[in-house]
């Protein structure tokens, strides 16, 4: 008979450990609530700090990236006007002043009665949008890049003067030989 208390003893004790797991696990103290709590308020602030990192990363190259872009706008720029061909000197004025002359037409057939049919006007009324957009981008960069060049300009005489006034002050700080 020992044998048969052994199996039903062992069982037993399984059967008691297995039903107070499930127990347990079913039933929550306060105390391992407010723990809970604190571990999902815990995570979920470190998973904000982390998004606010990553967003400030994020920002920090997009505005190296941008810097990056224009860098080598203002490079090619330089190479264009560098060049021997008359083309690459001239093709943002030359740009500037064509889309100007489409758009002055574009103007005229649609405000004055130029012999169009309706369904022309039409057709012209809906180009209009896109050349003007377009319009403003070249001017937009034919001014802009103009503007940028003599910022640049500004900028480079400006620190020659810094440099001679630095020059000139130290050579005077120096004490008189002789």
């Amino acid at each position: 008979m020992a044998w048969f208390s052994k199996i039903f003893s062992a069982v037993g004790a399984d059967l008691a450990s297995t039903v107070g797991n499930v127990i347990d696990e079913l039933v929550t103290s306060d105390e391992e609530m407010a723990i809970s709590e604190n571990q999902k308020l815990k995570i979920q602030t470190a998973y904000e700090v982390k998004m606010r990192e990553l967003l400030v990363n994020l920002d920090r190259q997009q505005a190296q990236h941008e810097e990056n872009l224009e860098g080598e706008l203002t490079e090619r720029l330089k190479m264009d006007m560098k060049s021997d061909s008359w083309l690459s000197k001239n093709i943002r004025p030359l740009a500037l002043i064509f889309m100007t002359v489409v758009v002055a037409i574009l103007a005229f057939f649609t405000v004055f009665d130029s012999g169009l049919t309706k369904e022309q006007i039409e057709v012209v009324e809906k180009w209009i949008p896109f050349f003007t957009a377009l319009m403003m981008v070249i001017y937009g960069f034919y001014f802009g890049s103009r503007g940028i060049e003599k910022i640049q300009k500004i900028r480079a005489a400006g620190n020659r003067d810094v440099e001679k006034v630095k020059t000139q002050t130290s050579s005077i700080d120096q004490e008189p030989k002789g």
